[in-house]
């Protein structure tokens, strides 16, 4: 079942406006006042009728073939993810996948508090945290709490003021929103109104209806008595609980890290 053909419009013309023709091996056209593709380049570029590609950026075709879309998806130039998620907008969930489960149990919380030198915490798919460990909160500084947001707490002041290539993760954390969560959620729509309410940048990414997964990287955090340093953060798939993701962070070898993880486990009750 769709999920919505007005959601696969929107995306439609949301990628359509950042291709450039000449990427697409358009010639440039004196003048030419358009962003990105007009709706005629991609239907030709895909192979289908201009007539049936408005309808379906209109909302009018209900059930576009899987051959259409993929031809449509690589005349957009939409990676592996990007293809994905269009799928799923036209489609809804793959048949085959399993349907999202109830939040991590007991068992997976006694293991996050094991983990007595890592911090660590499982979000859903709207980037609610739904388990977190004492490192993580002291880490975080609250934000990473049960209850919080991820992509809420890194678009915060404070996180803005010690991120390092801020603009960029922004990007990349809004875009693994948009993969993971469910885009006929009453939450994510909740999130997005949220933040776009409160950071004109947030809406500006958000816009481009990017969509991929965010599996590592860096990220800064501070710690009073040591200032800004990083950790470097992997999130994984957890088997058993379709739609969670565990995040774990740790350290560089003989980094600053190292010595505040040491400094606040060393701390705990």
């Amino acid at each position: 079942m769709a999920i919505g053909a007005s959601a696969l419009g929107e995306y439609l013309r949301a990628r359509r406006g950042l291709v450039q023709p000449a990427d697409a091996g358009i010639a440039p056209e004196p003048g030419r006042r358009v962003s990105g593709l007009r709706r005629r380049e991609v239907a030709e570029l895909a192979g289908v009728s201009a007539d049936y590609y408005l309808r379906l950026e209109q909302g009018r075709d209900q059930r576009p073939s899987e051959q259409v879309l993929t031809a449509i998806g690589r005349a957009l130039q939409l990676d592996v993810h990007a293809m994905e998620y269009m799928f799923r907008l036209a489609y809804g969930p793959d048949v085959d996948e399993p349907p999202r489960s109830a939040a991590p149990g007991e068992d997976l919380l006694a293991l996050l508090e094991h983990w007595a030198d890592t911090p660590a915490y499982i979000t859903d798919g709207n980037h609610d945290i739904v388990a977190s460990n004492y490192l993580a909160h002291r880490i975080g500084h609250g934000f990473l709490d049960v209850g919080g947001n991820n992509v809420v707490a890194f678009f915060d002041a404070h996180t803005r003021a010690i991120a390092d290539d801020w603009e960029d993760s922004a990007a990349q954390l809004a875009a693994a929103l948009r993969f993971n969560s469910d885009p006929a959620s009453p939450r994510l729509a909740e999130i997005v109104s949220q933040l776009t309410a409160a950071d004109p940048e947030f809406e500006t990414v958000w816009r481009r209806h990017d969509a991929r997964p965010l599996s590592d990287g860096v990220a800064q955090h501070f710690q009073e008595g040591f200032g800004s340093f990083p950790l470097r953060f992997q999130n994984l798939t957890i088997p058993g609980y379709p739609g969670y993701i565990l995040t774990t962070m740790f350290a560089e070898p003989d980094t600053v890290g190292v010595a505040v993880l040491a400094y606040l486990a060393a701390q705990r009750p």
